[in-house]
């Protein structure tokens, strides 16, 4: 006998044995009501952190700049500039989603 087989006799006998637990318009509302209140996800730290995190990422972009070499442009600086240029990015998408979301909630 196969998985599938197995699962839809599975299926079939829980059916079977499963009571009907009736309609009760209230059930939904009451259930809500007792949920926590929603959190928001970020706060105004946050944005702050991701704010020093792109002041960090320009200051590094700074000083690579200014260090560059300018007579011989290496694999290394390629790769360098790229991963720069990914985790600035990043960071500057968080901090303005983040700012966004703080300023919604």
């Amino acid at each position: 006998m196969n998985t599938i087989d197995e699962d839809k006799k599975l299926a079939q006998v829980l059916k079977q044995g499963a009571h009907d637990p009736g309609e009760n318009p209230w059930f939904t509302r009451r259930v809500l009501n007792k949920l926590p209140e929603k959190q928001p996800r970020s706060s105004w730290a946050t944005t702050v952190l991701y704010a020093f995190a792109l002041v960090a990422c320009a200051v590094c972009w700074l000083v690579m700049w200014r260090g560059q070499d300018w007579g011989a442009v290496t694999v290394r600086d390629i790769l360098y500039n790229a991963m720069m240029g990914v985790v600035t990015l990043t960071i500057l998408w968080q901090t303005i989603a983040s700012f966004l979301h703080a300023a919604d909630v």
